[in-house]
């Protein structure tokens, strides 16, 4: 009993402690989140919360980027998925004031269609599945006119789940596995950067045409809700749906907010809680829906299938991939224009300069509107002692190309000297990681016809070793190397390039050197690494 009565008083008298100080309990929510939070907040104050509870709504993605550099954000995020946590981290947030969230609801990403193209579906027997986003002759018959969209999944949880979701569903179908690569490849087709964008294919469809967007369910239930006259019909995959799962998680480290925190948490978790939750179309942790989650809404009461999510490792690798791939370009050429570019390539009549001018100027002419370019070349001793000079500096594509261009034209009547690779790669490396610009992907993309042969440079361990330790894998700089000819160390290019997840690539012919010059500019990360390792 006297433990009790201590025990009680203790928590008594820390409880008007908090209260006494009236703490203020920052919160910062995902959108969709956020509205039902602040009833929340409300019913909390109702009950008898001490603390002052403001709630405000941003991105988890622009979130996450703010945490990743030691932004004071916020007393408690809720993102809409783990992964946002993880991508802070891996960004450079505090991993003391970062802790392990826990799951307030859920939302299964599902797909959704119009109510003329559910008609449509229904006319074919089965249930509906996960290739329907695939491009196969069995969709075409389905739906001719069927073309698949889906949100940003560098930004958005649930466009990055439904890419999760058909690696899993066709892991063992190695036809339909490269079909959902070359989705995958050619994503930038396939995505519109916002759920307004979104949905509003599905509120103005294109005359007789057939969108099959990817949403998460409560996002369907919220554009019903809102837009009744045109709606959002939820398709449920016989596969199973992977959720997002709205971590709720502290990141203060004052012990008075952060008994705040968990006392919120506990409102949020109650009875009353989950019911504000369940009214707006989300799920408990558990899947269970509420009342509101009815056909009236294009959706169902009954949970789909749980496809877990990948672990941990395996969707951070994903969310960076996406947004090395959805990124804007931002490429500087590194050109060879040593003594032996001056020699004719055999069966041509161009020099390997001229040729390779003439392919960088069609990789510039290919490049997206979005893109920035910037040009240097390297020998040995091309800029007093220094092996490399920037010859235009890196801008946007609308006022560097034609720079780049005519500099292009120029280079066959500029080669001499040796081949300073080492130190001209570390140097343009320094340049791109120094001059990075946010949500474009920075890349060194270097040609060259032979091995480093400047000793008075630094050695490739050395080189080696300084890329690996300034390369940032949130804020990468990959280097790219062709190589053409005889003098080319394959293994040389291997290292340098292994060590920024870039490509080193070896042509035996001026034309697959070409083709290989152009494939990079065009494509820029390499999608399959089992396909770029061939190409060593």
């Amino acid at each position: 009993m006297l433990l009790v009565a201590l025990g009680g008083g203790a928590y008594a008298l820390m409880n008007r402690t908090a209260c006494g100080e009236h703490p203020a309990l920052r919160v910062v929510a995902a959108p969709e989140i956020g509205p039902a939070l602040v009833r929340i907040a409300r019913q909390y104050t109702k009950d008898g919360g001490c603390a002052a509870i403001s709630v405000r709504t941003k991105s988890s993605a622009d979130t996450a980027d703010q945490l990743g550099l030691r932004k004071d954000v916020a007393d408690v995020w809720v993102p809409d998925a783990s992964v946002w946590t993880d991508l802070a981290l891996a960004q450079g947030a505090d991993r003391t004031l970062l802790g392990q969230g826990t799951s307030i609801a859920h939302s299964p990403v599902i797909m959704a269609v119009t109510q003329e193209t559910a008609t449509k579906l229904a006319l074919h027997p089965g249930e509906p599945s996960w290739t329907l986003l695939i491009p196969t002759s069995a969709t075409k018959r389905r739906l001719p006119r069927a073309f698949t969209t889906l949100p940003t999944p560098s930004r958005y949880a649930s466009g990055l789940a439904a890419l999760n979701v058909l690696n899993a569903v066709v892991a063992d179908r190695p036809d339909m596995l490269k079909i959902v690569q070359g989705v995958t490849a050619n994503l930038k087709r396939a995505i519109v950067p916002s759920e307004e964008a979104l949905f509003g294919l599905v509120d103005q469809p294109a005359g007789g045409a057939d969108p099959v967007i990817v949403a998460s369910e409560q996002a369907v239930w919220r554009h019903n809700d809102a837009r009744p006259d045109h709606r959002a019909i939820g398709l449920y995959p016989k596969e199973g749906a992977i959720a997002l799962d709205y971590p709720y998680v502290p990141m203060t480290k004052d012990p008075v907010r952060r008994r705040a925190a968990e006392e919120f948490l506990r409102t949020v978790t109650s009875p009353e809680g989950r019911t504000l939750l369940q009214a707006v179309g989300f799920r408990d942790p558990g899947g269970k829906a509420g009342s509101a989650m009815d056909e009236r809404h294009g959706v169902r009461t009954a949970p789909p299938r749980d496809i877990p999510a990948p672990d941990t490792r395996t969707t951070l690798r994903a969310l960076l991939s996406m947004r090395l791939l959805l990124a804007d370009t931002r490429a500087l050429l590194l050109l060879d224009i040593s003594g032996s570019m001056a020699e004719r390539i055999p069966g041509m009549t161009q020099t390997r300069m001229q040729a390779t001018a003439g392919f960088a100027e069609a990789g510039i002419r290919s490049l997206p509107k979005g893109s920035d370019v910037g040009l240097w070349v390297f020998s040995t001793n091309l800029d007093g002692d220094k092996d490399y000079k920037e010859v235009v500096p890196v801008g946007p594509l609308r006022e560097r190309g034609p720079q780049v261009v005519r500099e292009l034209r120029r280079l066959p009547g500029s080669t001499r000297g040796d081949t300073g690779l080492y130190d001209s790669v570390l140097a343009a490396f320094r340049s791109a990681s120094k001059h990075q610009v946010k949500d474009m992907l920075s890349s060194v993309i270097v040609f060259t016809d032979g091995r480093n042969d400047d000793p008075s440079g630094i050695s490739r361990a050395r080189l080696v070793s300084t890329l690996r330790r300034e390369f940032k894998p949130a804020q990468p700089v990959t280097i790219t190397l062709i190589g053409y000819g005889d003098g080319i160390d394959a293994r040389e290019l291997r290292q340098i390039a292994q060590v920024t997840n870039g490509v080193a690539m070896v042509a035996s012919t001026f034309d697959q050197a070409q083709q290989l010059f152009l494939q990079v500019i065009a494509n820029r990360v390499c999608v399959d690494r089992g396909r770029c390792a061939s190409q060593g």
